[in-house]
Formats: C-alpha cells, structure tokens, sequence
C-alpha cells in the first residue's frame, strides 16, 4: 500500500497544477478580463487591440452596456464613423435614454447626414434634463438639412429673437422660407438683414433672385444695380442684370441686355448659354 501511494502522489498534484493553470487563463479570458484589458488598451490608444478584446467579450455579453459603448468609442478613435454609430446605436436600442450614448450618436450621425439620428439624440437629452434652447442652432440647421423646413424656419426664428447679431440666421431662415415657397416672407428676412447689416453683394443678390421670382423686374434691376456697385466685377450679377432687362417690353432695356450677354460671354462659364442666348436676342431685336 505504501508503494502505491507513492506512485499516485506526483499525479494528483500534476493534476492539480494543471486544474490551475487552467483557470488562470479563463479568468483573463471572461468578460471582466476581456473589459480590463480592452480599457487598458483604449488608454494606450492602442485602438485595434482594444476593439478585439470588446468584440471578444461582446460574443459572451451581445447586450453589455459598457462593452458596446467602448468598442463604439474605439471605432471613433480610428476614424471610422459608420461602425462607431453602429455600435452606439445597438447601444441606444437597448438603453434608450443613456445621455452619453445619445451624446456620441449627436456629434457622429450629421457625419454619416443620418440626421434622424442626430435629432433622436437631442430629444433624448431635452427630455433627460437638458434645455432646448441650448440645442436652438442644432436643432434649425439638422432640420433644415433633413427637409424639415417648417421647424427649421421656427427655431431660426428663434434664434433671431434671442440674438439678431447673426447674418447666418438671417440667410438660413430666407432659405428655409424659399424652400417652402413662401418669397414674400423671405424678401421680409432679407430686408431686415439689409438693415441691421447694411448692403452686400449677397444681401442685395438674393433680394433680387427673390423679385424676379415675384416677376418684380423693376425691384430686381433696382437690387442688382446696387449690387453692382458694391462688386462691379461680379459677372454673375452682370449676368442675372441682363436676364432681366430681356423681361421688359423695352428695346433699350433689351440692348443694353444684348451689350452685357456679349461682354462676359468668354468669361461667363459654359452653363450659362450666353450664346444661344445671344443668337435669340438679337433675332428678337432685328425683327423690330
């Protein structure tokens, strides 16, 4: 008996050393151990290593909270925005009013012009103590961006009663109200920008664009002209004068139209048609 006990002793403990052996490399291999090393490796911006050992413990944990936030945030670390909205989006689906998710998905979702996604997340944030007005030129320009121009035109609107200092409202605000047909409100928009801003050669412009389409041809050469004064040298406002000298039943008017179309037509580029445009004209005059 004594004999055989010595020969099984050195393969219990062979036994055991391997049972522990064993367990010491699952245990950096679980999900606790895959995290730790994941945040250590995202602190030392080693980004991929990171991402490898989060995707690894998200096989275990798919719905792990902090496993999908990181390997979000490693994605973003390298550049690639579309994975890191992917993660963080599984992320949202699962904990829909998490602020620092919401705030991820808020600055990557314009970059991917997601901008759905954008908007979900500040209503997110409104709704989880934020204040709205904070989100006021976010939330014009993202709805203006997503075709939402109803609510683009009242948040400019409200950006300009709380601070009329900004040119950019004023320009956003007049297209918004373009898109949605309404030029009598836009020419207002601008108006008040001419005012509080005095003339530019934009201002005076777009006044113009916004007459022609009123067919207010006299306020629209009225604009340009003034325009024109202010940059003497811009064809494109050369340009438009003389589309619209060619609307009045006015051979002057029309020949001064004709002088213009041949003086920039080497300048003027290829989309502007000015030949054609000339052969008509002059065809139109002749035959007066």
């Amino acid at each position: 008996m004594i004999a055989m006990i010595k020969v099984k002793l050195p393969t219990v403990a062979f036994l055991i050393i391997l049972l522990l052996s064993a367990c010491g490399d699952k245990s950096s291999d679980d999900i606790g151990g895959l995290k730790r090393r994941g945040l250590t490796a995202l602190e030392e911006q080693r980004f991929n290593d990171a991402l490898n050992s989060f995707r690894a413990a998200l096989r275990q944990q798919p719905s792990d909270r902090d496993l999908l936030y990181y390997a979000g945030l490693s994605f973003r670390k390298m550049d690639m925005p579309d994975s890191a909205v992917s993660y963080f989006g599984r992320a949202r689906v699962l904990f829909p009013r998490d602020r620092e998710i919401n705030r991820q998905l808020l600055e990557l979702c314009p970059m991917l012009d997601n901008y759905n996604c954008a908007l979900q997340a500040i209503a997110t944030l409104i709704s989880t103590g934020d204040n709205e007005r904070m989100y006021w030129p976010q939330l014009a320009d993202l709805n203006y961006l997503n075709g939402e121009m109803s609510l683009a035109v009242r948040y400019y609107r409200l950006l300009l009663a709380d601070d009329n200092t900004h040119i950019k409202y004023y320009m956003n605000l007049w297209q918004a109200l373009m898109e949605l047909g309404k030029p009598l409100e836009a020419v207002k928009v601008l108006e008040e920008a001419l005012d509080r801003f005095g003339p530019s050669i934009s201002l005076l412009g777009n006044l113009a664009v916004n007459y022609i389409r009123l067919n207010n041809f006299y306020k629209a050469e009225n604009y340009l002209r003034q325009g024109l004064e202010i940059a003497p040298n811009s064809v494109p406002a050369w340009i438009n004068l003389a589309h619209v000298l060619t609307e009045f039943d006015d051979r002057d008017k029309k020949e001064e139209a004709l002088e213009i179309y041949k003086k920039y037509r080497e300048a003027a580029p290829p989309m502007y048609n000015l030949d054609s445009i000339i052969t008509a004209l002059e065809e139109e005059l002749s035959g007066r």
